[in-house]
């Protein structure tokens, strides 16, 4: 215990400011965090400025105070509580930005996201090279390609299929997860883009009735439906009320990714963990001996642990890991 305190003590440091933003907002780490470059060469500097988040939307939450700020390649908002509303969104998913008519010394713009929500900004002082850094900023994602990865992202994301105008997911989910609609006259069921995990194949653990899935399941639709999804959610109180009340099983993955901020990871670094796994095929270390030794013993009571598909997907995830990170390798919590 000596030795890590005397390690932590040496190795640590003070956060700064700006990690500490970063962390905050659960933006990816990286040297090139809001320092990419123009076509010129120019870098887009970080910078916030004051600004009154509204959805512009009638029957929903008041307008928040806080502060807006462009860390490239990415826009986020936190109120001046730091806890009520806050919200993380790649330039990439923003799709029209519109100065609206404001009253003297109010500069506000209105940012159409790609889920078709508009987020109203009512702008301060220094608003003019605020805006000038977020225009260069939406350029440069523009000639990176960034914004027509978007389209096949979000088809991984089960959100897409809960709230989609054609879906009547939620009105057709059983309590388990299962969907009615695939019960009918022998229907085979369908193919998914988006990653379910093996609840889907074999059902989710606990006691359906108990978890209340149905219910779960329509008060978030109803909250995606008006406050973005996936890479677009904007974070109300009415989120954090949800999160206590339950994840419904379909969602809780997605929504882990969503809210710790490693959805981020996951759009920037598209096939890195099937390149990852790719390129280690066959390797064999300390870790992956280990890993080997604990499979069978890994969650025996679940079913699709007990399966080959289960056994092989879990392998893939641990042995991944212990290749990305070989300082830590396995561990076995």
């Amino acid at each position: 215990m000596s030795t890590i305190s005397t390690a932590l003590r040496t190795n640590f440091k003070e956060p700064t400011k700006e990690q500490l933003t970063e962390l905050f907002f659960s933006l990816p780490s990286s040297e090139s965090l809001g320092k990419i470059e123009t076509s010129d060469g120019q870098s887009v500097e970080k910078m916030d400025i004051n600004a009154v988040l509204s959805l512009g939307v009638q029957g929903v939450e008041d307008s928040y105070a806080g502060k807006l700020y462009l860390i490239a390649p990415y826009l986020t908002f936190a109120s001046l509580d730091r806890k009520s509303v806050r919200f993380t969104v790649p330039l990439s998913t923003i799709r029209r930005v519109e100065r609206l008519n404001a009253r003297a010394g109010i500069y506000a713009l209105s940012l159409s996201t790609w889920h078709g929500h508009k987020i109203l900004t009512s702008l301060r002082s220094t608003a003019d090279l605020f805006c000038s850094l977020l225009r260069d900023a939406l350029k440069i994602e523009l000639q990176r390609g960034q914004m027509k990865l978007v389209k096949q992202f979000v088809k991984t994301c089960y959100s897409e299929t809960l709230v989609s105008d054609s879906s009547s997911v939620a009105d057709n989910e059983r309590e388990d997860g299962s969907l009615i609609s695939e019960e009918k006259d022998n229907a085979v069921p369908r193919e998914t883009t988006y990653h379910g995990g093996l609840g889907l194949r074999f059902k989710f653990p606990g006691d359906p009735k108990k978890l209340r899935e149905a219910s779960k399941i329509k008060l978030w639709t109803t909250y995606l439906r008006s406050h973005g999804r996936n890479i677009t959610l904007l974070r109300y109180p009415q989120c954090t009320r949800l999160v206590q009340v339950g994840l419904p099983n379909r969602l809780r993955g997605e929504m882990w990714e969503t809210l710790s901020g490693s959805i981020y990871l996951r759009f920037s670094n598209p096939g890195f963990y099937d390149d990852l796994l790719k390129k280690n095929e066959g390797r064999t270390t300390t870790s992956t001996e280990d890993i080997e030794k604990d499979l069978h013993r890994s969650l025996p009571e679940y079913a699709g642990y007990q399966s080959e598909e289960g056994i092989g997907a879990l392998r893939r995830v641990l042995q991944a890991y212990s290749f990305k990170n070989p300082e830590l390798g396995y561990c076995q919590v």
